[in-house]
C-alpha cells in the first residue's frame, strides 16, 4: 500500500467519524492520527509501535497528505457537495451512505482543489477504497459520479 493510499483511507475514517463537522478542526486531526491511526499505520507495516509514529519519515509524510486533504474537503465543503448535488440528481447527499458520501467528497476535493494529482489516479484510489470500505455497489457509483465531475469541472 502507498503511503498516499494510507493516507485517503485514512482521511476517509476521519471524514466517517466527523460527518462535516468543523469545529476544532486541528485538535481532532491531531487526536486522531495519534490514537485511531497507529493501529491501522501497525496493522498495514508503516510502523512497529506507536513511538515509531513521530520517528518515521514516512508517517510524517502521511499525515501531512492526510491532514491536508482533511481540511481542505472540509473546508470547501459546501462547494464539494455542491458539486455532487449537481451531478447525482438522484441521489440525495443523505441518502448516499456515510461512507459513500465522504469518499466523494474526498475525491472531489483532489479532483477540484488538488490539480497536481491526476484525476485518474483520484478516481482509481477512490475505486479500491470504495472496495475495502464501501458496500458491493460503491465501486461503481463512486466511479460513475466521479467520471461526471471531471467532465463538468
Amino acid at each position: 500500500m502507498t503511503k498516499r493510499r494510507k493516507a485517503r483511507e485514512l482521511a476517509l475514517q476521519f471524514l466517517y467519524e466527523e460527518d462535516g463537522d468543523i469545529s476544532n478542526l486541528d485538535y481532532k486531526i491531531s487526536r486522531f492520527y495519534n490514537d485511531f491511526a497507529v493501529e491501522s499505520l501497525k496493522r498495514d507495516g508503516f510502523i512497529k509501535a506507536k513511538e515509531d509514529l513521530n520517528k518515521k519519515k514516512d508517517t510524517a509524510e502521511i499525515f501531512d497528505f492526510f491532514s491536508s486533504i482533511v481540511k481542505g474537503t472540509l473546508i470547501n465543503l459546501k462547494k464539494i457537495d455542491e458539486v455532487i448535488k449537481n451531478i447525482s440528481k438522484n441521489w440525495s447527499i443523505e441518502r448516499m451512505s456515510r461512507i459513500d458520501r465522504n469518499l466523494l467528497r474526498l475525491s472531489i476535493y483532489e479532483i477540484i482543489f488538488a490539480p497536481e494529482t491526476p484525476k485518474n489516479v483520484v478516481i482509481n484510489e477512490a475505486v479500491e477504497i470504495a472496495k475495502k470500505f464501501g458496500n458491493d455497489e460503491s465501486p461503481a457509483f463512486i466511479n460513475g459520479i466521479l467520471d461526471a465531475a471531471i467532465k463538468v469541472k
